[in-house]
This record gives C-alpha cells, sequence and structure tokens, in this order.
C-alpha cells in the first residue's frame, strides 16, 4: 500500500451492443461474444495494472462502465459529461467522453475542467471555443499521499477525414488532387489549432490550482494524440530553455528559491522522471496506421510535488510501466488500439526501499 499507482487507457470504442460508434454499420458495433470478450480483456488487463486510479478515453456506454468499474473493484467513478448522439439515429454515438475509476474516494465532487476565458481573450479563438472532449478532474483522497488531483484527458486527434466521394465528384484528376490536398489542410490546421488549445486550457487550469496551493500533487493523464516533441507536449510540460526570465538569466538570479520558480510552474513527463528511464527509445502505445508509423500518443504528467528532483516533493515518480504485447495482434475491437500506461509514485519517506 506504500506506493501509489496511475494509469491512463484508451478503451478503444467502449459501446454496450445494440450501440455504434460514428456511423450504423457492422464494422462499428460489438455481437454479445465479442463484448464479452473484450470485457474479458479489460478485466485481466486491469488485474495486470493493479492500479489505484485509472483515466480512461473512449467511452461510449456510460452506465455499463460505471458497472463494470464497480464489479472490478473501483466503486468511485466520474464521468462529467455525456456522450454526443446522432440526432438522428441515437443508437449511433459520434463523440465519447472521458472518465476516472479510483479505489479511493474522491476528496470533492469531480468537475468538467471549465475552458479558460484567456485563451479567447488572448488568442485567435472564438468565445465560443472548448475543450474538444470534457477533461475529468478529480481529487482523490489516496491513503499513500492525502488528497491528489488527476485530469483524465483526450485531446483533439491527427489524421483528418476527408470524404472521397466528395472529391471524387470533382470533373478530373486534376481538380481532385487538388481538392484533396486543400480539403486536407484545412482540416489538418483545423485539428491541430483543437488539439493545442487543449493543451493550453489543460496547463492554465494546473496553474490556477498551483496558485492556490504551489505544493499540490497533480496527476494529468490521457491520450494526448501527439508526439513526445510536439507543440502539444511543449505546451504542457513548458520543458523548454528558458535562457531570458524578466530580461536576466535564469542563472544569475541570485536567490535559489526565486531561481526554483522554474520548477513549481511546470509539469513534468513521467517517463523523464522514473528511474532508470530517462533515456533510450520511448515506448510505443500505438500501433500507427497504414501510412505514419508506430507512436507514443499516451502520457502522465506530475507536478513538481511529485518530481524527485524538487527537495519538498512529497512523492516521486518511481516507475513507468507501457502495457504493450496486444499491440503486435492488431485486433483493436477486442482488445485496443493504445497501449495503458501506468506510474508507480513512491512516497518520499519510502524512495530509498523502492
Amino acid at each position: 500500500m506504500a506506493n501509489l499507482k496511475v494509469a491512463t487507457w484508451n478503451l478503444y470504442q467502449f459501446a454496450e451492443p445494440g450501440t455504434y460508434w460514428y456511423e450504423r454499420d457492422e464494422r462499428n458495433d460489438y455481437e454479445t461474444d465479442q463484448w464479452e470478450a473484450k470485457k474479458a480483456w479489460i478485466r485481466n488487463m486491469l488485474a495486470e495494472l493493479d492500479a489505484d486510479v485509472v483515466g480512461f478515453q473512449e467511452i461510449f456506454s456510460v452506465d455499463a462502465f460505471r458497472t463494470f468499474m464497480a464489479e472490478e473493484g473501483y466503486p468511485h467513478i466520474a464521468t462529467v459529461a455525456e456522450p454526443a448522439r446522432d440526432d438522428d439515429d441515437t443508437d449511433v454515438f459520434i463523440g465519447p467522453i472521458t472518465g476516472i475509476a479510483s479505489r479511493h474516494p474522491f476528496a470533492s465532487e469531480p468537475a468538467a475542467l471549465e475552458f479558460p476565458s484567456e485563451l479567447s481573450d488572448r488568442t485567435i479563438l472564438e468565445d465560443s471555443a472548448t475543450f474538444r472532449r470534457a477533461i475529468t478532474r478529480c481529487e482523490i483522497d489516496t491513503p499513500q499521499l492525502g488528497p491528489v488531483v488527476v485530469y483524465a484527458c483526450h485531446f483533439k486527434s491527427q489524421g483528418a477525414f476527408i470524404d472521397s466521394d466528395v472529391i471524387a465528384e470533382e470533373p478530373d484528376w486534376k481538380s481532385r488532387f487538388r481538392e484533396h490536398f486543400k480539403t486536407s489542410a484545412i482540416k489538418d490546421s483545423d485539428q491541430l489549432f483543437r488539439r493545442t488549445a487543449d493543451a493550453a486550457g489543460t496547463y492554465l487550469a494546473v496553474l490556477a490550482e498551483l496558485e492556490a496551493d504551489n505544493g499540490k500533487p497533480i496527476i494529468v493523464v490521457g491520450d494526448m494524440n501527439d508526439k513526445p516533441s510536439s507543440p502539444t507536449l511543449r505546451i504542457l510540460t513548458q520543458n523548454q530553455e528558458l535562457t531570458n526570465i524578466a530580461g536576466r538569466r535564469r542563472s544569475a538570479i541570485e536567490e535559489a528559491s526565486d531561481r526554483a520558480w522554474y520548477y513549481h510552474w511546470r509539469l513534468f513527463d513521467a517517463h523523464g522522471l522514473a528511474n532508470g528511464q530517462q533515456s533510450g527509445p520511448r515506448p510505443v502505445t500505438h500501433p500507427g496506421g497504414w501510412n505514419y508509423p508506430p507512436e507514443t500518443l499516451d502520457y502522465i504528467l506530475v507536478s513538481n510535488a511529485l518530481n524527485r528532483d524538487n527537495p519538498q516533493r512529497i512523492a516521486s515518480v518511481t516507475r513507468l510501466d507501457v502495457y504493450s504485447d496486444h499491440l503486435e495482434d492488431l485486433d483493436r475491437l477486442l482488445t485496443s488500439d493504445h497501449a495503458p500506461v501506468m506510474v508507480t509514485i513512491t512516497p518520499k519517506a519510502e524512495e530509498a526501499s523502492s
């Protein structure tokens, strides 16, 4: 019980039989035997993870999800939105939600993050801008660390859908190529705007929490739908080399306590904090597709309170595990097209024995 284990997991279309995802198509639903096989795989993976808290993505059937997780030993479940449905066919889901399942009770009522108005005020975003998918926030009363804040995120995806039938209506191949590329450019830019806005909105929410309590342990988990070197992750972690702050080199700031604010306002990628995992190839969490390679899309980020380099930390990330064996089978219907990622967090008093 000394360690706290927190995971993130994109379930891939958790939609019970009789419902569909995105369109009414026999490829987009589960037969009863398939559904039972998928739940059995999830059950086995939950047992292997043995996590205290799990942040989930791609939940469609909310009641079935809540019932299933309670049966598997997670009595505290947060879902803060309803999945979107097709207005003309309510058995078809068109937008999944995030959720959090915990073995430990919530210290306060779970809620959806509010999109910060400052982003709309100071960027080209419209006043109506919001998170692409609601971000679930929970404060969990853990026996290991006391209250811990967890966000479960699912940022806007990559890979713009282009309707081939519309392109085929163009009169010749010259115009078809032109319209395909034009549509791709417009849709890719829209997705990039939305994904980076998701990241900025999440980071500003973290800043607001740290402003109220700079030592608060915050864990942000999710499918960020972008690479470790992407602007999305840079916005979340602010892992830039800061050579000038208010006209001064950081190293020239006299007081060490003042220089330390460089760390206090940031989130840290757990992969870089875990013992022995600072170098080497990054574990793959998504198998890629026919035109792009396997990649890392799923992350766990932590505040400075859980940074092993912080002398005032309350705990530190001591291990990160990626459960990706199933990706080799590529049977995403019965498993998932994402690998669960889990961190082990050890209280400071227990670190020497970890």
